[in-house]
């Protein structure tokens, strides 16, 4: 529900979050902007200015893990109010994204963000398990955008897909390890968010 309030609200949200000392890194890999049409001229500079990118690298203990994100075929088609933005083929830019911090940034890990998602009455044909396939150098896909509440990890080829469902009713806990420059999975699990969880106290108050 990025664009709701189509670019320029989004555009909005994201200088109120920068003011206010609350913006997260924010990645997005597949986003385009329209040279004729400056409806989207706003977010297209909060973008330029680096509030959104299109890859981050996070580094743990010496490892690199890089993350891009990913909007799908069918989010896109969804969001009619993103216009005049426009969203490139996400299996061709993952296979650049994932180049680019393979062979640039070193990363270890390679983690997409993906608000493309998992049908688990056809998972073949899911545009996750997809993307898997067409682009085998992904080590982790974070899955979106479907509410799958997936309690196990799907494993297409070497990539690791999980989706912990919607609203935040579950956390998944994904373990790896590295071994050999590759990762291995080691558990998955899911915890349930209900009152046995403290709420955090400044929101709460």
């Amino acid at each position: 529900h990025e664009f709701d309030l189509k670019p320029a609200g989004l555009a909005r949200i994201l200088e109120t979050a920068k003011r206010g000392g609350f913006l997260l890194p924010v990645v997005s890999s597949n986003v385009n902007f329209s040279a004729a049409d400056d409806r989207d001229n706003t977010l297209e500079q909060a973008f330029r200015s680096g509030l959104v990118k299109p890859y981050h690298v996070i580094v743990k203990d010496g490892i690199r893990i890089g993350l891009f994100g990913l909007i799908g075929k069918e989010a896109a088609e969804v969001a009619p109010f993103s216009k005049p933005v426009t969203f490139g083929d996400p299996v061709e830019t993952a296979k650049k994204m994932t180049s680019l911090l393979r062979n640039k940034e070193r990363a270890d890990l390679v983690v997409c963000l993906s608000h493309s998602g998992l049908d688990p009455e056809n998972m073949s044909k899911s545009e996750d398990v997809r993307l898997a396939r067409a682009v085998p150098d992904i080590d982790i896909i974070i899955s979106g955008h479907t509410h799958t509440p997936l309690r196990e990890p799907v494993v297409e080829g070497k990539t690791i897909i999980v989706q912990a469902w919607c609203y935040g009713l579950w956390v998944g806990i994904l373990d790896v390890a590295l071994r050999g420059g590759a990762p291995v999975l080691e558990r998955y699990s899911i915890r349930e968010i209900d009152d046995t969880i403290a709420g955090d106290p400044g929101i709460v108050a």
